[in-house]
């Protein structure tokens, strides 16, 4: 009989070949020199330790809303761990990507305070005024649509966030204003 892994054993096994985030691209010196501040940094402000969600931010925002393969890969060699673990924290999250998403990225809130409170007509406003369907991205690259279970605003439901702006208490007629706003560089 042959010896059985779990699905972890599994993974914290692949070679550096079979992980998706460890590709084996050659990164810049200057995206090298920025990733070596960057995790340092990091395990600075935080006594030793490493967040990986604050460096993880501070990659999206560098590189575009979405964590290219080759900088995971340079992050997960950096911080002593597996791609594939780093690739595994990564898709955990929906407010990380490695996909190329949108300079601006939309979250509509599904959960049931939002939802009974309009949030199915913002989503299909949404929708419309950006002639995309979840997941999508807009032709200009401006916006990237997407749903969120909760973002913890439910006082104020219905609620979106761009970006890190929240936006509550919304009707569908709100939002040519606010999307105007972000795509001249406000927040409304």
């Amino acid at each position: 009989m042959l010896p059985t892994k779990t699905i972890r054993e599994e993974t914290m096994e692949l070679n550096s070949e079979a992980r998706p985030a460890g590709t084996s691209e050659r990164l810049a010196d200057t995206d090298r020199v920025f990733l070596q501040a960057l995790v340092e940094a990091n395990r600075v402000e935080h006594h030793g330790r490493i967040s990986y969600m604050d460096i993880l931010f501070e990659l999206e925002h560098r590189y575009g809303n979405s964590l290219p393969s080759p900088i995971l890969a340079e992050v997960a060699r950096l911080v002593d761990t597996s791609p594939a673990q780093l690739n595994g924290f990564v898709t955990f999250y929906t407010m990380l990507s490695t996909a190329p998403r949108g300079r601006h990225v939309i979250r509509v809130c599904t959960s049931g305070p939002c939802h009974v409170s309009g949030a199915p007509a913002v989503l299909s406003a949404l929708k419309q005024l950006l002639g995309v369907e979840l997941g999508g991205t807009t032709a200009d690259g401006e916006f990237t649509l997407e749903d969120s279970s909760c973002l913890g605003i439910c006082g104020v439901s219905p609620a979106i966030m761009i970006d890190e702006d929240a936006y509550g208490n919304l009707t569908p007629e709100d939002l040519p204003r606010i999307l105007e706003a972000k795509r001249n560089g406000g927040r409304q």
